[in-house]
């Protein structure tokens, strides 16, 4: 009996490319005989919601797009009791959780992948009540993910984030943050903050530390004070750049869980996308929540 396979598709990510490769994914499919029933979104939060509604009927559960359809698609599969093996075919700007998982970038090779390899377990984290998959971030350059013109991404690539964060340095902000975990308390003036789960965030890699494990139960974080003049602001700057290690601006540790707290509200991105702008934001590792199919990370 052919196991039942549901594919996501994203039909306005990236380029669009997917558009010209859906039928040789779902021909592969059908040929290791699968039954497929394809969705293709139509508005913001349509993964989620297909998955949570219908996700439960199949063995396996495919989604294409980039970090966005990715993140929507596991929001769904984390409301399920019984999760279903999870395939991705990448097809947005970055897709930095792909990388970090050594999935091909190229579809079929993708789709051949979630055909003949085997599940790997990954973390998940929480945001408060909502999930994602490699990064929640807030402060400098984080607005830039989803402020950054749909088409300048397609145009430009890894470029539009640049030039977008280029021109949002004028607009650089401390927040007052209270970072919690089980082991220390850190109360600074903060402009930049990242929890993350990946090798690589915003298509970059030697930002993270080298040693992340991906089901480890336990998230990277980074954090980065507020200079004082514009002197130490070309020097975290090129900290950044060139050895982001702990030093007087940069301070990085692991937690399981973690909470930031300010008397302000603080925009949040989550995954590229606009996470909201809570005063307490609560995170949690849910370690090894889900199956998916990779090239081995750990290699």
């Amino acid at each position: 009996m052919p196991q039942r396979l549901l594919f996501v598709v994203n039909p306005n990510s990236g380029k669009g490319e997917m558009r010209h490769h859906v039928v040789d994914c779902v021909d592969a499919f059908v040929r290791a005989e699968f039954e497929v029933t394809l969705y293709t979104t139509q508005k913001s939060g349509d993964a989620t919601r297909i998955v949570m509604e219908r996700g439960a009927e199949f063995d396996r559960i495919v989604c294409s797009g980039g970090d966005g359809t990715l993140n929507e698609t596991v929001a769904g599969l984390m409301a399920l009791k019984e999760k279903p093996a999870l395939g991705y075919i990448p097809s947005g700007t970055t897709n930095d959780f792909a990388s970090s998982l050594k999935i091909p970038k190229n579809a079929i090779d993708a789709t051949n992948l979630i055909i003949d390899g085997k599940p790997y377990h990954v973390d998940v984290g929480q945001f408060n009540d909502r999930y994602f998959t490699y990064v929640a971030g807030f402060g400098a350059f984080t607005e830039v993910s989803y402020s950054t013109p749909q088409v300048s991404k397609n145009a430009l690539g890894r470029l539009a984030y640049i030039l977008e964060g280029i021109k949002s340095l004028h607009t650089l902000r401390p927040y007052n943050v209270a970072v919690k975990t089980d082991k220390q308390v850190i109360s600074d003036k903060f402009i930049f903050g990242m929890v993350t789960n990946a090798t690589t965030v915003g298509g970059f890699k030697g930002i993270i530390a080298n040693d992340v494990g991906l089901d480890d139960g336990l998230f990277e974080i980074f954090l980065v004070k507020a200079p004082t003049n514009p002197i130490e602001l070309q020097m975290t700057i090129n900290e950044l750049l060139v050895s982001p290690d702990t030093n007087k601006f940069i301070t990085r540790f692991k937690a399981k869980k973690v909470e930031f707290i300010s008397d302000e509200e603080i925009p949040w991105t989550l995954d590229g996308e606009f996470g909201g702008a809570p005063k307490t934001v609560k995170i949690i590792n849910h370690q090894k929540a889900l199956h998916i199919f990779t090239g081995n990370p750990n290699e």
